[in-house]
């Protein structure tokens, strides 16, 4: 149970109790290693302790919200109270001024932008994880040694923001391009090789070493996603590295590729593992079957070339079937829409689910809702599941996964994405002329039926702006607005 130390024992009851549940539940969410750190940093630091109240706060409510039990207002006024607090205090803080704070300042950049998460607010959240990532692209983390981490050592506040630096650029790749982090993208690369001599001995190492590697893999994608339009203005510094850019976008696939065959090595000689464990070893799973995708893929991608990856799809959304324990004849009664279905509405719930279902944080007991976690999920797979495999059933139950998991990844968002990817599915399928619930095989989805350039921008309000277009159909984007 949570040690009250002595700075907290005037603390009000609620402040106790929030504190209580970021300590049983809320650190979980970013793997055990990395919770103890940001435990140790809680316990020490006053601004990270009201940090750690809010968001222990607003957790709580988002677990009985999806339980179906609506949090008073008192509660929500209580966690606006100290998040509002904490951010006073946090102003207060200059990292440029003051280098011992630099830590502090960038485990609460990671904690407000989960907190905004959690909340829906996902534009704020980007901002939180910009602030962090011109901190650490100006280096001040390294400036005066060691010395400066206290609490998480500098490769694990590193392999944090990179992992917030992944969602962003996966769905907000322009923007970050945009800014002044875009003369930063291209210094990743030069970050981590696989050591076959020095595989990793446990599954955070092996969790780690993907997580970095798919660090540099999505910066390569945003970079490329520029070349492929010249014309565009930030382009242009990037072209006059393209030898370079190439050469490197080798050494990453020929690093993935070592990755794939180590983590196989590793899971056939592992005699067995605890729950927490397993449920990393099962995500990254789907992570090895997402990523063999990728690295077999034609450069840039047409739409066609994901044709040839349909096994591989179904192969990933069984993966994920199995770990929510949900059967094949569940899937394949998904795989059809509903009779009358909306236009932007994914198949519904199930009313139950299996009882033999195991808890996917196992330390949060056997509640359903415990869903929110900022590391590697399974949102991104299922997400590219649906929108780029053409094979009717996979897709759709990618669809119904989505929903069904109710997991909210950072700034990915499993319902919300599972209705973006159902719009898009509907999208080809009408171009395609092909009849609702119909099955239907790669071949019946013509390349001018397919959609592509898919652009999403979160607003200031809880919507989300998705710009799409067909391939090779000069019609130009159309933009469309999702609201949760």
């Amino acid at each position: 149970m949570w040690q009250v130390p002595k700075s907290l024992e005037l603390v009000h009851e609620v402040e106790y109790r929030a504190l209580e549940f970021f300590q049983l539940h809320t650190k979980n969410c970013f793997g055990a290693q990395i919770g103890a750190f940001l435990l140790q940093a809680t316990y020490n630091e006053p601004i990270i302790q009201t940090v750690a109240i809010a968001i222990g706060s607003l957790h709580r409510t988002f677990v009985f919200n999806h339980q179906g039990l609506s949090a008073p207002r008192e509660a929500i006024q209580f966690t606006l109270l100290h998040y509002n607090k904490a951010i006073r205090q946090l102003v207060a803080v200059n990292p440029q001024h003051s280098p011992q704070t630099n830590d502090t300042f960038l485990i609460a950049c990671i904690l407000f932008f989960c907190f905004e998460c959690l909340q829906g607010n996902f534009k704020s959240a980007f901002r939180h994880a910009t602030s962090g990532l011109k901190i650490i692209k100006q280096q001040l983390l390294w400036s005066s040694g060691s010395s400066m981490s206290r609490y998480i050592p500098p490769e694990t506040i590193t392999l944090l923001f990179g992992i917030l630096e992944n969602q962003i650029l996966e769905i907000h790749g322009d923007e970050i391009l945009a800014t002044e982090l875009r003369p930063a993208i291209l210094s990743s690369f030069q970050h981590y090789a696989i050591e076959p001599s020095r595989p990793p001995s446990s599954v955070e190492e092996i969790l780690a070493s993907f997580q970095v590697l798919y660090n540099r893999f999505t910066r390569f994608e945003a970079v490329y996603e520029m070349l492929e339009d010249p014309t565009r203005d930030k382009a242009f510094e990037f072209v006059t590295q393209i030898q370079y850019i190439q050469t490197e976008f080798f050494q990453i696939l020929s690093d993935l590729k070592v990755w794939i065959s180590m983590f196989d090595s590793w899971v056939d000689q592992a005699k067995s593992y605890n729950a927490d464990d397993s449920l990393i070893v099962s995500i990254l799973k789907v992570w090895r079957a997402t990523i063999g995708i990728f690295i077999r893929l034609d450069w840039p991608p047409s739409e066609l070339s994901w044709d040839r990856f349909t096994v591989d799809f179904a192969s990933i959304t069984s993966l994920v079937a199995e770990m929510f324990g949900v059967s094949a004849t569940t899937l394949f009664i998904r795989s059809s829409p509903p009779r009358t279905p909306s236009q932007d509405e994914p198949p519904p719930l199930p009313t139950s689910r299996p009882t033999s279902l195991p808890p996917l944080y196992p330390k949060l007991s056997k509640s359903r809702s415990s869903t929110f976690s900022l590391s590697l999920g399974i949102v991104t797979p299922l997400y590219v599941c649906a929108t780029r495999c053409r094979e009717s059933s996979t897709r759709r139950q990618a669809i119904f996964l989505l929903s069904y998991c109710q997991r909210r990844e950072g700034l990915w968002d499993s319902e919300l994405a599972g209705r973006i990817a159902n719009r898009i599915v509907r999208i080809e399928e009408t171009a395609a002329n092909i009849s609702p619930g119909a099955d239907y095989h790669p071949t019946d989805i013509a390349l001018s039926a397919r959609v592509r350039s898919l652009s999403p921008r979160f607003d200031e309000q809880k919507r989300i702006r998705v710009r799409y277009n067909r391939e090779g159909v000069e019609t130009g984007l159309t933009e469309e607005v999702f609201t949760w």
